[in-house]
């Protein structure tokens, strides 16, 4: 009776780690092609093709800050990571304001705002590739 008990236990405590994860996985925020959508650093979204896009970080940026005066507006570098649908991961790179749009599988990204400051959301818009 004790065996049988700790093995239905174990049986359950099993089937409930599995199905854990495509429950987290469902919670994942969605994006439409075509439109705008602000992400936040660490934020992975899914893709209409079922693709993701994560917000890696903003390794550089020297832009001019609001409201300052600047000998040069600078720029910045906003990194993402790109997974298809099948599971293949790269990184990918953009710079604001030299080449906000990049080509990823099926999809091309379009970085149109990053906010200032130590926590810098972005603005991205996504269409089928060119």
């Amino acid at each position: 009776m004790v065996r049988t008990a700790a093995a239905l236990f174990v049986a359950f405590a099993l089937s409930a780690c599995a199905s854990a994860a495509p429950h987290e996985d469902t919670d994942m925020r969605s994006i439409t092609a075509g439109s705008s959508s602000t992400l936040h650093q660490g934020e992975t979204v899914r893709l209409p093709d079922g693709a993701t896009l994560k917000y890696i970080d903003v390794p550089q940026d020297s832009r001019c800050p609001p409201n300052a005066r600047c000998i040069r507006a600078g720029d910045a570098d906003i990194r993402f990571e790109f997974a298809t649908s099948g599971g293949t991961t790269a990184p990918m790179t953009a710079n604001l304001p030299e080449a906000p749009s990049k080509n990823m599988g099926a999809w091309r990204l379009t970085v149109e705002a990053l906010a200032f400051g130590e926590v810098q959301p972005v603005t991205v818009r996504i269409d089928p590739a060119q």
